[in-house]
């Protein structure tokens, strides 16, 4: 448990974010289908990305394989194993195990993979029975989860005759696609995306060192404590403009809620403005981690907002759409939602809650709702280390920088 408060309403100070743990994610799974020996710099240290690490260093020796509550790292493993030869079963936790894989084993029964469900069917855990992966055409959703996608895209230049992947519904998360095929770029893959249809022929993955930028899903949590907040700035090093994540629209969407981005050459710096939005509609299906601390934001301020395009929140670490209803309950916040949007009505005044937050397991739920400590006069949250699934030092920074008068 950890309580939290700011007696002075206040935030200041520099904030050091993790590395993305997206971009961090990508580059070990390129570096181990090469095996090229080259550096990664700034390489996260939120859980997940350390569990993919751990899985990397020792699947050779083992066969079963454990990704614990780390989703990405099951979405990438999966394929990265099937284009091996060799016999695995991968599991994770009871929530992992209630996170839908069909879409992604249905593509890689596709492509030859000999590949099974344990227990339900379309979920973890699964065994693998491969001997390497041929390329080649399929067809694939893209309105569940942009990672199957991804997880398809980096085995794709390894493969003989590469992959032909047709996005049959819309796609989702689109920018996070971008960023995969990106980051392939850059390590000397070329690709092709045409409408719907992505063509990525084989090839090898070229020598080269990498930086991670840092991770702009994280920063929405400081937007929304500026917004809050009655007065403050944060400076955070290491996000630029011109990033690969998708996420960087925050300098834009926030600027509805009296937020101001400055750029410069070491990054950004927040402060507040008097000119807040009375409404905000978005739709954030290329966005959808981004819905939270806006939901949040737009209840400490009482904004009407309207988010859709959320369809994925349902199947992350928690159903994040009922479990941020239930604790906004808690400050006496109706929203309202259904299977791919949320709705929050003006004015609503937020209050001092009487029981504990519930984190539902999600370092999410956690983070976007610690800005509300702006509006009452603390927080209690059941679970400490929920956050280090993502960005370990969210409660430290946080301490410090509302403690700081500037």
């Amino acid at each position: 448990m950890i309580r939290i408060f700011s007696n002075q309403k206040k935030i200041f100070g520099e904030i050091k974010l993790e590395a993305s743990k997206s971009i961090s994610n990508r580059l070990l799974i390129i570096k181990n289908l090469t095996n090229l020996d080259f550096k990664i710099h700034n390489l996260s240290n939120a859980n997940d990305t350390q569990v993919l690490l751990k899985v990397l260093s020792n699947f050779e020796n083992k066969e079963i394989i454990n990704c614990e509550d780390a989703g990405t790292a099951l979405r990438f493993i999966i394929p990265f194993l099937a284009s091996k030869k060799g016999k695995w079963e991968i599991f994770g936790t009871k929530r992992m195990h209630q996170r839908p894989v069909g879409p992604l084993v249905e593509s890689l029964k596709q492509l030859g993979c000999h590949i099974s469900y344990l227990e339900k069917e379309g979920f973890p855990p699964v065994y693998i029975s491969s001997n390497g992966l041929v390329g080649g055409s399929l067809s694939i959703k893209g309105d569940v989860s942009s990672q199957y996608i991804s997880a398809l895209l980096l085995v794709a230049p390894t493969l003989k005759k590469g992959l032909n992947i047709t996005i049959s519904s819309v796609l989702n998360s689109a920018p996070y696609v971008k960023m995969t095929l990106e980051l392939m770029k850059s390590f000397g893959v070329n690709y092709n995306w045409d409408n719907n249809r992505i063509e990525v022929k084989e090839q090898e993955y070229v020598l080269r060192s990498s930086t991670v930028e840092n991770d702009w899903s994280a920063a929405s949590f400081w937007y929304s404590f500026i917004a809050l907040s009655k007065e403050g700035s944060i400076k955070i090093p290491h996000l630029y403009k011109n990033s690969i994540q998708g996420d960087a629209i925050l300098s834009d969407l926030y600027t509805s809620f009296g937020v101001n981005t400055e750029f410069n050459e070491n990054g950004v710096l927040l402060t507040k403005s008097i000119k807040v939005a009375k409404e905000v509609n978005l739709n954030l299906s290329n966005h959808p981690d981004l819905a939270l601390p806006i939901v949040v934001t737009c209840a400490g301020l009482g904004i009407k907002g309207q988010l859709n395009g959320l369809e994925s929140l349902k199947i992350k670490e928690s159903d994040r759409l009922v479990s941020i209803k239930k604790e906004l309950n808690k400050f006496n916040i109706s929203v309202e939602i259904d299977d791919s949007s949320i709705k929050i009505k003006e004015n609503q005044k937020v209050v001092q809650p009487t029981s504990i937050i519930e984190c539902h397991n999600d370092h999410r739920i956690a983070m976007s709702i610690a800005p509300l400590c702006m509006k009452v006069d603390s927080i209690k949250f059941d679970d400490k280390d929920v956050v280090n699934k993502s960005y370990p030092k969210f409660w430290e920074d946080f301490d410090r920088a509302s403690k700081n008068n500037n």
